[in-house]
């Protein structure tokens, strides 16, 4: 953790790269979070977004790659969060997934 982030609250967006996501890890990051804002492709496809996210918002919203259809991802993900910040206070699960063919077809693991 550093310095100056012990009273910061700690926050996680999944589906951050665009719409409400977005609006929301900006939002969490002008409210004074630390703010970890999930999404693909952080190093290709949305690499301008990160760009602008981490240009724009005080050091307080950091990109991190993250596919919430990948247990390791995810699993990735937060150990990357707790290894930097300390602990995680909160998360936004705004991440949405397609998927085709019937509903009750795919298992879903809960992840705790």
């Amino acid at each position: 953790m550093t310095a100056g982030n012990e009273a910061r609250a700690v926050a996680l967006v999944t589906g951050a790269a665009s719409g409400i996501g977005r609006s929301i890890a900006e939002a969490l990051g002008d409210a004074g979070y630390i703010v970890y804002a999930g999404m693909r492709g952080v190093q290709d496809r949305n690499a301008e977004v990160a760009r602008f996210l981490r240009a724009n918002n005080k050091n307080r919203v950091h990109p991190i790659e993250m596919d919430v259809l990948s247990d390791e991802s995810c699993e990735t993900a937060v150990e990357r969060v707790h290894q930097t910040s300390g602990r995680l206070d909160v998360v936004v699960n705004n991440a949405g997934m397609l998927m085709n063919g019937r509903v009750g077809a795919r298992l879903v693991r809960v992840r705790h």
